[in-house]
């Protein structure tokens, strides 16, 4: 049984051991250490002479623990953010001087990715800490298409396709470049058949499509009651042009059925805007005649009490035509 258990432990010995020695190949490599997976080991012609100043005396390829290099002292350039943590054979390797590639900057170590559309400066965009970028909807505020509202979090690629590789093409700013499947469902009111194609910020706003806030014209303001109807409640069969401002063009029939006073029978103008505003059709704001001003009690009496049969025309004014019962 033993010489079982011992036969079944072994190949479990030696995997582990073959892992660990994997593992110690790849991530336990100190940053200074050489591997040979990190090619040739770089000229030392001019390094100091004392090798035990950075080796350990039963390797060459191991650095001493207490190794400490002063890059900005030592050379003038400091390494900041994930510089500080790289190993020195990606600088400093066979490739060739290192002040070669430190004169063409960032793309004397990294590949542009963005095949030169951004610039060369990297640090416009990122910094040192890792390749995420910094302040994108700042920077992308300095473009001809301000990021607000709902654009704030639309992801780069639906744009700008390519983005997900780094490739920022420009994008058309227009409204029409990215939303023409919203422009062919907008079909109450039908913004084709009625030519809307083009500046959707005239009625829409980027933090959502609805509802529309359309500025009506200065003929026309929408006020009060006015307000918050849809377009098609009084532009019928999509007709937006030469529609009458006259309020009889849409309120006929409510000026047909009032009986309190009768306003077809008294023939009231019809123009409501004598009488009524766009606040409440129920509260009248008609002016009484100068020849007889409305003041005092006389202000809380309903029309038909005066207007007795829906007469408003050729009634006297004089007090005892209404008053007699009262002086007698």
């Amino acid at each position: 049984m033993n010489t079982i258990r011992t036969a079944w432990r072994r190949p479990i010995v030696l995997l582990t051991a073959f892992w660990l020695v994997a593992i110690a190949c790849t991530s336990l490599v100190q940053k200074q250490d050489w591997d040979r997976r990190n090619g040739p080991v770089v000229p030392h012609a001019n390094f100091p002479a004392d090798c035990r100043l950075c080796h350990v005396g039963n390797g060459w390829s191991e650095i001493r623990e207490d190794f400490q290099f002063d890059h900005l002292a030592e050379t003038g350039v400091a390494l900041e953010g994930a510089h500080a943590a790289a190993a020195c054979l990606r600088c400093h390797n066979d490739r060739g001087d290192v002040a070669v590639f430190a004169a063409r900057g960032c793309a004397g170590c990294h590949e542009d990715v963005h095949r030169g559309q951004l610039g060369s400066s990297c640090d416009d965009c990122h910094g040192q800490e890792n390749w995420r970028p910094d302040e994108q909807i700042a920077m992308h505020d300095k473009t001809r298409m301000p990021l607000v509202g709902s654009h704030v979090g639309v992801a780069c690629f639906r744009c700008h396709p390519g983005a997900e590789v780094g490739n920022f093409a420009g994008a058309n700013p227009e409204c029409n470049s990215c939303h023409t499947a919203d422009l062919a469902r907008a079909v109450s009111p039908d913004h084709l058949a009625n030519g809307w194609v083009d500046d959707c910020h005239r009625c829409h706003r980027p933090f959502t499509w609805r509802p529309a806030q359309f500025e009506h014209p200065g003929s026309f303001p929408l006020t009060f009651g006015h307000s918050g109807h849809f377009c098609s409640d009084c532009h019928a069969a999509n007709s937006f042009t030469g529609l009458s401002t006259d309020c009889s063009s849409c309120h006929l029939a409510e000026y047909q059925s009032v009986t309190d006073p009768n306003h077809a029978a008294a023939g009231f103008s019809l123009d409501c805007t004598e009488c009524h505003s766009t606040l409440t059709w129920d509260q009248s704001s008609f002016v009484h005649p100068g020849s007889f001003q409305i003041t005092g009690s006389h202000t809380s009496l309903a029309c038909n009490e005066c207007h007795v049969g829906n007469v408003f025309s050729g009634l006297p004014s004089d007090c005892i035509d209404c008053h007699l019962a009262d002086y007698q």
